[in-house]
């Protein structure tokens, strides 16, 4: 019978704190601040985006309209958004159906003034 011993690589002691750190990691409070995915879609009348919100109660939803940003803000994260079309805030709607947070923002038609010139 042949005594044969164990031998161990040398990167096992690496790999093995390596994998300590990990299950630390996954023992740690996860951050809510994570971004939503979303998607903008452009309407005749109106700029609408869908984000994605799995699990979310609308209780649990803050969204701000400001020019031409919008935020939403949730227990699962939050998004950031840029809408390249002027908008009317004042007669925007949100629903929240499945997971599905979609809010449509009217567009505004452009303002345009004739300013009169006085001799100065």
């Amino acid at each position: 019978m042949t005594n044969t011993a164990l031998v161990r690589n040398p990167l096992y002691s690496e790999f093995n704190q390596l994998f300590d750190q990990l299950a630390q990691l996954n023992q740690a409070p996860v951050s809510r601040n994570t971004a939503l995915n979303y998607r903008i879609l452009s309407e005749d009348q109106a700029a609408v985006a869908e984000i994605e919100v799995p699990g979310v109660e609308p209780s649990d939803v803050k969204v701000r309209i400001e020019g031409r940003s919008l935020s939403v803000e949730t227990t699962r994260g939050n998004a950031y958004i840029t809408i390249g079309q002027r908008l009317s805030p004042d007669d925007a709607t949100a629903s929240l159906k499945h997971g599905l947070l979609t809010i449509r923002i009217p567009k505004r038609d452009a303002k345009i003034v004739e300013v009169v010139v006085s001799e100065g």
